[in-house]
């Protein structure tokens, strides 16, 4: 099975934050994660999405989309929204909310191959605050009339920026799978037409992101669309930044590991980076969380951008 680089060649940007707060794309993702209440996201994953949306507008919503590490996140539901059915395959996946289950007619299984590992804890916030959480929320989910009252909730404000945006596509569904993207043999080889990632390939262990990538890679036909982000840095060689939990790729390590060439238009991360820091809007909204702990991609809400969201297409 040839690998994504050996059917076409790969691209990767740079994503600049001074382009892409100035176009319709954004607009519209800004709106959705606003509306549907999704603002509570990581520090530049409005811009990620915006970038993502501008490559899958144009797609056919038949063409069935991979969500490589999708967890809950927004994109998925983005998608969905838009008309496709998206398969989500992550290791913290578990059953849907009702509202969720009921509005995207979510299926969900773990892949027999399935195997803990010891990085959940760090993507399910397993701290002891988090847990408590997820107990009362799991007591409030359990009373039918809440279930009902947050389904037509969300039903309500969905179909409202559906109507505020002119979306006339019937809504698409949503396959959940637990599974770990390095070995996922329940999926056939040629499965998906397109591939999307928000932020989510830098947190897979550097020495089995090949591993995972071949897998992706089988998984997608040979004419496969990309739209993944990841984190870029200016270093010369790829590095862990350690609270969140995630590697930034250098120019080199772009190009080596995921077989892909810089786009003519891409500025350098250097000057990109120096956009980051000095961007306003992105500062201006950061998520409460990052206040509450230093276990982040911005420890402790100090506004000091480390490492550069980078695009991957074809």
């Amino acid at each position: 099975m040839p690998m994504l680089d050996e059917v076409k060649s790969m691209q990767y940007v740079f994503l600049d934050p001074d382009e892409i707060l100035k176009t319709p794309d954004f607009e519209f993702v800004r709106t959705f994660l606003s509306d549907t209440g999704r603002t509570q996201i990581g520090w530049h994953y409005v811009i990620d999405l915006a970038w993502i949306y501008s490559q899958a507008k144009n797609w056919p919503t038949n063409y069935r989309i991979l969500d490589a590490g999708g967890g809950h996140g927004p994109t998925q539901f983005l998608l969905a929204e838009l008309g496709f059915n998206v398969s989500n395959l992550d290791l913290v996946l578990s059953e849907p909310a009702p509202r969720i289950e009921k509005r995207y007619r979510v299926t969900f299984e773990t892949a027999a191959s399935y195997q803990d590992t010891n990085y959940v804890d760090h993507l399910t916030g397993n701290t002891m605050k988090h847990r408590m959480l997820k107990k009362l929320r799991s007591i409030a989910n359990d009373s039918s009339l809440y279930q009902y009252a947050s389904a037509q909730k969300y039903r309500k404000v969905h179909d409202r920026w559906r109507t505020n945006n002119g979306i006339v596509n019937e809504v698409g569904s949503l396959a959940w799978m637990r599974a770990n993207l390095c070995n996922i043999p329940e999926i056939a080889s040629n499965t998906y037409d397109a591939v999307v990632s928000l932020s989510a390939l830098e947190h897979i262990p550097v020495n089995l992101l090949p591993q995972a990538w071949a897998e992706i890679t089988r998984i997608c036909k040979p004419e496969v669309k990309v739209a993944i982000t990841t984190s870029a840095t200016e270093q010369e060689s790829s590095w862990f930044h350690q609270p969140s939990q995630g590697n930034c790729f250098s120019v080199s390590d772009l190009e080596t590991i995921f077989g892909s060439r810089q786009d003519v238009s891409s500025l350098s991360v250097n000057d990109m980076l120096e956009k980051y820091r000095a961007c306003t809007y992105l500062k201006d909204n950061l998520a409460d969380f990052y206040n509450e702990s230093g276990e982040n991609g911005m420890p402790w809400g100090k506004w000091d951008p480390e490492y550069c969201p980078v695009g991957l297409f074809q």
